[in-house]
């Protein structure tokens, strides 16, 4: 497979393969194999690779088994291992293709991030051992999703945080192109599993595809295209497994050629010259939602509810959340998978003493529906 796209000679490219585009060494190979020829057609590749299948959930399982409420901190020393494995496997298969590699950590290629483990921003790009192996003619193979902090600790970027390695390293290297491949054809208007007949789009522009990331779409992870966006990053999504054009996010118009347009649609957000959208860019669905709902006195009990939550949910499976002021605060989440064992429990706990009206509930078994760009949800059980 080679790029989508013909770039100048010995210029950056970019790509990032997920964890199904890695799933085995059989697949390790043909990556390999694809990331040869791009070499071959002049491009100087670094590769951004998240952790082979389902590798990050199987160190997470074994965190939880090991304790409950793992330390943030040794949660990050532990899923940091994903992404070294792959990167070591597929720097081995690029070397027998007779392609010279070189596996580089997140901390040695300087992704600097801010010091919240299990879910830290990046604060800078050095990329000093990236641009030197490139010079040596070594294709890079890069560990997505991890950073290291300025204390010098290792920190991982969260859910997805693998694309938002390649978005960021691109920014820095000045890459002609920063493809995104992943197990589907590109952005499409639902996902294909649900919806067989589901199109894809061909363009759109990085302020669509930020309303459509943050409306739940996991194709390509919020922050890699908040970041895409501050850095002008024009991106391609593109599946891994056959050659296709994929979706391109940039400046480039979001109108998909041949589709008809609304014709009351004028100027505005949601298209090339603006306009208001009748009919949404995607739509999700999600079968496993667990409601949970805190009221409290704002001050004491609300706060430390609240805190409790936060620390045990991973902020990409809150699908939606709802705060209310006043002295009696009220915050609802919507949370993708149900809700993390133990924590209602905590949550009793941390209320046994509490004086003053307050309420803590939660529902599961729950079903919602989400259209991007402009949030809309359905709520409903699933049918059985």
């Amino acid at each position: 497979m080679s790029p989508s796209s013909p770039l100048p000679p010995q210029a950056v490219l970019v790509r990032k393969y997920g964890g199904s585009s890695l799933a085995t060494v059989e697949r390790l190979n043909e990556v390999a194999r694809s990331v040869r020829a791009a070499r071959d057609a002049g491009c100087q590749v670094v590769v951004v690779v998240s952790a082979m299948g389902k590798t990050t959930d199987e160190l997470a399982e074994l965190a939880r088994r090991a304790h409950p409420n793992p330390p943030r901190r040794e949660l990050d020393m532990l899923l940091s291992v994903g992404e070294r494995i792959a990167m070591s496997l597929l720097s081995m298969a690029l070397d027998r293709e007779g392609c010279p590699a070189i596996s580089l950590t997140g901390s040695q290629c300087g992704i600097i991030t801010d010091s919240s483990h299990n879910d830290a921003r990046i604060l800078e790009v050095k990329g000093d051992r990236v641009r030197d192996a490139l010079a040596r003619g070594y294709t890079v193979v890069v560990a997505g999703f991890q950073g290291v902090s300025r204390e010098k600790e290792i920190t991982t970027l969260g859910r997805g945080g693998s694309d938002a390695t390649a978005v960021a390293l691109a920014a820095a290297l000045g890459a002609g192109s920063c493809e995104i491949l992943k197990d589907v054809d590109g952005v499409l208007e639902a996902d294909p599993k649900l919806v067989p007949g589901a199109r894809r789009h061909d363009h759109l522009s990085w302020d669509q595809m930020l309303e459509i990331a943050a409306g739940g779409c996991g194709v390509v992870h919020l922050r890699a295209v908040e970041y895409a966006r501050a850095h002008r990053v024009p991106l391609v999504v593109r599946s891994s497994f056959h050659d296709g054009p994929g979706t391109t996010i940039g400046d480039a118009p979001a109108h998909r050629a041949g589709a008809p347009i609304p014709p009351n649609a004028g100027p505005g957000p949601g298209r090339a010259g603006g306009g208001p959208r009748y009919r949404p860019l995607v739509m999700h669905l999600e079968p496993l939602v667990a409601r949970l709902r805190l009221t409290a006195p704002r001050e004491g009990l609300f706060a430390a509810w609240r805190d409790l939550a936060l620390a045990r949910l991973d902020p990409c499976d809150i699908v939606a959340e709802w705060l209310d002021g006043g002295p009696a605060a009220r915050w609802e989440a919507l949370v993708r998978k149900g809700l993390p064992e133990g924590l209602m429990e905590a949550m009793e706990q941390a209320a046994a003493g509490a004086t003053g009206d307050h309420a803590l509930d939660h529902e599961t078994g729950l079903a919602c529906q989400h259209r991007g760009p402009r949030l809309a949800l359905f709520i409903q059980r699933p049918q059985q």
